[in-house]
């Protein structure tokens, strides 16, 4: 959530966790002052149920200095530690003990070495377990998971580029390196907002331009930028595959319940949402046998033409089915996250029955429409900032026995094969009778 309606939506659409964050950043990092504010709205709401608070301290807890060159060191383990450690602290006072006393620190770990990365999560479990007020805390890390030869399939797509310099996902470079995946960008300045969400030019800037708008660092000497790429598993000590397998979900479970913490989280960077790739690829096994899953992402297509993208999924219902087990094994609890959506949810609900929580947000946001403006235009497409938190799309993602029920995006109404795949589920899981169509406002009409 990243404001207080925001959080009552959630609270009245069945969530059992409201999460803060900013959907402007990676990981969601949010300032503490938002935070109070969505803890105090759900404190002030009238709920049936009990609501446990969460937030991030981030995806990126490394620390670099500076040489007199211009090259960034990391710093030592210690100071990174310490520097997590402290934001732990800061996002648990914020969300504080009224609402519920076991709230929710998310601990991304993303670029970051096994040894690095257990001492950051042990120092932030016993730094939380030493305090009085915040003992009860729990802990999650949050491990992203990859698909690299999907993602250097789509980096280049023009949909994906201009969402990813809006979201400032790009890095500077300097004219005598490499241009190799770099692109001039002044060709995407209608996607440069400033904080307030407006744009930062009306016509296509100069280097000085960027420069003086704080885009680029002083010292950058050419417009071109690169678009930054995920960190391979195989850095970092977890997998030499180049997708996340069950190698490198297992050491990250092992790190977690090894460092004291409650949950790991599996989900996607931004970089691999703004490519609409999710976690959960439904793609049917060949040879499958009893109900599976029943595969939608093939009917959920953003964009035309040559821009056109079908959502893709990374780990299949087996490798889920690993994950919660063996997160149950070791003790911890098991959170899947990226860019969950409905038809994904439901279905895992029920071929993973023992999954503890989901987490999303696009999978539960549409466009918020201004009731006193002209109808607006209906090819209107909102980025991932754009879009807020609705009470009846939220209700789409709880489980079964809270009442959760399906809603399909309205883009699929009327293509071929859609009609057939609802068949297919309901046939598959005779429970799921409430079906809808959602459009791009969230409203719902009946299947």
């Amino acid at each position: 959530m990243f404001d207080t309606q925001e959080a009552r939506e959630a609270v009245l659409g069945g969530a059992r966790i409201v999460d803060s964050e900013d959907p402007r950043s990676a990981l969601g990092n949010i300032k503490p002052q938002a935070i109070m504010d969505i803890s105090d709205a759900v404190l002030n709401y009238t709920r049936d149920q009990e609501v446990q608070l969460s937030t991030n301290i981030g995806e990126d807890q490394l620390l670099f200095r500076r040489t007199d060159s211009g090259h960034a060191v990391e710093k030592s383990p210690y100071e990174i530690a310490g520097k997590a450690a402290q934001a732990a602290l800061g996002v648990a006072v914020s969300m504080g003990t009224r609402v519920h006393p076991c709230n929710i620190v998310k601990v991304g770990l993303d670029g970051m070495h096994l040894p690095i990365l257990k001492e950051v999560l042990t120092e932030v479990v016993r730094t939380l377990n030493r305090t009085e007020q915040f003992s009860h805390s729990q802990v999650m890390s949050v491990l992203f998971v990859q698909d690299l030869p999907l993602w250097r399939e789509r980096k280049n797509n023009p949909l994906v580029v201009r969402e990813l310099v809006s979201l400032r996902e790009f890095s500077p470079t300097m004219a005598a390196g490499p241009v190799e995946g770099t692109v001039d960008l002044p060709d995407y300045y209608r996607y440069l907002t400033g904080p307030d969400g407006k744009p930062l030019f009306d016509h296509r800037p100069s280097l000085q331009e960027l420069i003086d708008a704080g885009v680029l660092p002083p010292w950058t000497d050419t417009i071109r930028v690169k678009i930054n790429d995920p960190f391979p598993h195989s850095q970092f000590g977890l997998t030499p595959a180049e997708r996340t397998d069950r190698e490198a979900i297992k050491k990250m479970v092992d790190a977690t319940a090894d460092s004291g913490a409650d949950g790991i989280m599996l989900d996607t960077s931004i970089l691999f949402k703004v490519a609409r790739v999710s976690l959960v690829d439904t793609t049917e096994p060949v040879g499958s046998e009893g109900p599976g899953i029943v595969d939608f992402n093939r009917f959920d297509i953003t964009g035309t033409g040559d821009e056109a993208l079908v959502r893709k999924g990374i780990l299949s219902v087996e490798d889920i089915r690993f994950f919660v087990d063996y997160c149950h094994y070791r003790g911890v609890e098991a959170n899947l996250a990226g860019s969950l959506q409905s038809y994904q949810a439901q279905q895992i609900w029920r071929l993973v029955p023992r999954t503890d929580q989901v987490s999303t947000r696009g999978g539960a946001s549409a466009i918020l429409r201004d009731p006193s403006a002209p109808t607006p235009k209906e090819d209107q497409v909102a980025s991932r900032r754009d879009q807020v938190m609705m009470r009846q799309l939220v209700r789409g993602l709880i489980p079964p026995e809270q009442g959760g029920y399906l809603w399909l995006p309205k883009k699929m109404q009327g293509v071929d094969g859609v009609d057939k795949a609802v068949g297919r589920l309901q046939e598959n899981f005779p429970d799921i009778t409430e079906v809808y169509w959602s459009d791009e406002y969230g409203r719902l009409e009946p299947f």
